[in-house]
């Protein structure tokens, strides 16, 4: 019952990416296209929200990125139809603590996500792993000296194969001081960013600027890092491949991202 009448409520879809709306291969599901003609025919609003940087979320959707919104970095900036709304970066003095700190673990790579470009500061010491792993978020990157990174830094994102709740978050927590915020943000990844940043503030900033409500949002997220979009979503689905603290805190829990649980379930709202 819950879906009845939602068509003529809903006003904006947000969703994130890996682990929810894209399948283990990490391609958009058979159906997308059928569930973003469906959101056009009644003026809904879709966004895609990631820890991705803006180029490597935009790409799978080519051209329809022109029509849609963007909350990307984990909501560091925030686009919509091409336009920034918001942008929020780092300081140097912000970031290097937690450079220094992933120089005292060997098996962490720092990854530094600027306005324009990606970088890291040794390429060398890469293993094919990690650059299959770096590849579904960033298509390309570059060397430089992360005390002389040549643009401003929006994130720094740690990788780490193995528990990395368990093993390496213990040691990066401490950076969390308000102004910076350090989150868990998918089995391999920890993501630093500004304290005022986080996926629920972007969708808030989405609304405010397009007059949308609470009650007119649905939102989709399978991590840590979705958690707070549940705070502006009336409606809100995990899959359930979902970490457990998602499906406990969102609305409802569907099928899991191998299934296409986003786009059957945008498509079953909206029809």
């Amino acid at each position: 019952m819950m879906e009845e009448g939602l068509d003529k409520m809903i006003k904006l879809i947000v969703t994130d990416m890996d682990g929810c709306l894209l399948d283990r291969a990490g391609k958009l599901p058979p159906d997308f296209m059928e569930a973003y003609e469906l959101m056009k025919e009644k003026n809904v609003l879709f966004a895609a929200a990631s820890g991705r940087s803006l180029v490597g979320l935009q790409y799978p959707f080519g051209s329809l990125s022109d029509d849609m919104a963007f909350i990307a970095d984990n909501g560091a900036r925030i686009i919509h139809k091409g336009k920034i709304l918001s942008e929020e970066v780092l300081k140097p003095e912000e970031y290097l603590p937690v450079v220094e700190e992933v120089h005292r673990h060997d098996k962490v790579l720092a990854v530094a996500c600027g306005l324009n470009n990606i970088w890291v500061e040794n390429s060398a010491f890469i293993t094919d792993e990690a650059k299959e792993e770096m590849r579904k978020y960033y298509p390309e990157w570059h060397v430089c000296d992360f005390t002389k990174i040549p643009e401003k830094v929006v994130k720094i994102a740690l990788l780490y194969f193995g528990d990395i709740e368990k093993d390496i978050y213990p040691y990066f927590k401490k950076f969390e001081t308000g102004q910076i915020r350090v989150q868990v943000s998918a089995f391999v990844w920890i993501d630093v960013f500004s304290g005022n940043v986080s996926k629920g503030n972007a969708v808030h900033v989405i609304q405010q600027r397009l007059g949308i409500l609470p009650e007119e949002t649905a939102a989709f997220g399978d991590y840590l890092n979705d958690l707070s979009m549940a705070d502006y979503a009336a409606y809100s689905f995990a899959p359930e491949n979902a970490h457990p603290e998602v499906k406990r805190r969102f609305t409802q829990t569907i099928k899991s991202n191998a299934e296409y649980g986003v786009t059957g379930k945008i498509i079953s709202l909206l029809k």
